[in-house]
């Protein structure tokens, strides 16, 4: 049932769905004695009925069954999370935990948001991924869309044509931190508010000065786009992957308690 699995883990269920789902999670964190449905229906405010209807939506026969294929996956996951991180830990010469509680927190926070992504030669044909990756997911994300062309989201209000564009998420990506089309459009989404993830091979390039989560692949003080091998694009790409799996892995919702951090930045 991987597949079911993976269903649980996009934006296709509700809100009232996903907090049972995580409901249950987190009872099996904390203690992995089965809860019975009627104390998780208590808890959600929803019915027993709406819990069989979600399980009988997800191809379970019962709470039962939904119950233990949860309790399987997160005992895998549970093992899992620290071959997870030092995947991550290999990928990203600079991580560490705050960035990656932070980059959920955006995601969760934007979701319903336009997001954008921007690249400029092969970085292109990264940020292409990740819009794709991510409209799969549910996510609203454009891709080529400069800053300038903001009059393509337009929308008529009192008689006066205003920007639908609120302040959200921008993702860039320069081996070198120093693309002018990459930079001019992090510039103007800060100009508006957006906050920006960012991945490059330069600590100290323009553009990991201005990101708010600055990820550094292949430290290198020099870049050159005919190195070869040049594994930069393909190491975003699976880090990109590692931290989306760590996102549908806390439940969608986020870590709360980075929620109000990410407000004061």
């Amino acid at each position: 049932m991987s597949s079911n699995y993976y269903y649980l883990l996009t934006n296709s269920l509700s809100e009232d769905e996903k907090r049972v789902i995580t409901s249950i999670v987190e009872h099996i964190e904390e203690n992995p004695s089965k809860v019975g449905i009627q104390q998780i229906a208590d808890e959600n405010y929803v019915s027993t009925a709406f819990i069989m209807k979600l399980c009988k939506r997800l191809g379970f026969d019962g709470y039962s069954e939904l119950y233990y294929y949860l309790l399987l996956n997160n005992s895998h996951d549970t093992r899992s999370k620290q071959a997870q991180r030092t995947a991550l830990e290999d990928l990203i010469d600079n991580y560490d935990d705050e960035k990656v509680q932070l980059f959920c927190t955006m995601l969760h926070d934007y979701r319903n948001e336009k997001i954008f992504a921007v690249g400029a030669g092969f970085a292109d044909i990264v940020s292409d991924y990740i819009v794709q990756r991510l409209a799969v997911c549910g996510f609203m994300v454009f891709h080529r869309v400069h800053f300038y062309d903001l009059m393509l989201f337009r929308e008529n209000v009192d008689e006066k044509m205003v920007t639908n564009v609120g302040p959200s998420l921008i993702i860039a990506i320069s081996q070198s931190g120093e693309s002018d089309t990459v930079i001019n459009d992090v510039e103007l989404a800060r100009q508006k508010g957006f906050k920006v993830l960012s991945f490059s091979r330069r600590p100290d390039s323009t553009l990991a000065k201005v990101s708010d989560i600055p990820l550094i692949i292949n430290e290198s003080k020099q870049t050159l786009i005919s190195e070869v091998p040049n594994s930069f694009f393909g190491k975003v790409i699976l880090a990109f992957e590692e931290l989306m799996g760590i996102y549908f892995r806390q439940g969608v919702l986020g870590k709360k308690n980075y929620t109000q951090r990410n407000k004061n930045m």
